[in-house]
């Protein structure tokens, strides 16, 4: 069994700011950030980190509103996420968890986005309404006066 070097404080300090921000291990590993370390080497620093680390945190408080977007939108993220997959030359069961993710919500959010396009033309069509009829009691008014 081969003896690695160990990992600098440095090194496990810039490890977890990546693994923080989202990077990937492979992202992180063709970062060039750690040159004399191997795929495999950073795969195992990563779930060394401590408790927690390695996950984003999930906090209810920086869950924001969300802008509604296109299905042209959605359909590039699709592609743009397919091309990903593609081009990975190593991946592990966490990154094809994350893909598979992205389809099933692409696939969800072009039937949620159409309702959403039935609402609005719903809400259209009773602010259409609510001007007619405001039109017609005015015009009622100026009749009986």
């Amino acid at each position: 069994m081969v003896k690695s070097k160990k990992w600098t404080e440095e090194e496990i300090e810039l490890l977890m700011k990546m693994v923080k921000e989202g990077a990937s291990e492979n992202e992180i590993f063709e970062s060039g950030k750690f040159p004399n370390r191997t795929f495999m080497s950073i795969r195992n620093a990563v779930q060394r980190l401590p408790f927690g680390a390695h996950r984003k945190k999930s906090n209810g408080a920086q869950i924001r509103e969300a802008e509604i977007v296109g299905l042209e939108t959605i359909v590039a993220r699709y592609v743009d996420a397919f091309n990903k997959i593609c081009e990975l030359k190593q991946y592990d069961k966490v990154d094809l968890e994350r893909f598979r993710i992205i389809f099933q919500a692409a696939w969800k959010y072009r039937e949620l986005f159409r309702e959403y396009e039935k609402l609005e033309d719903l809400e259209r069509r009773v602010e259409s309404l609510e001007k007619l009829l405001a039109e017609i009691k005015e015009q009622r008014s100026k009749a009986t006066v």
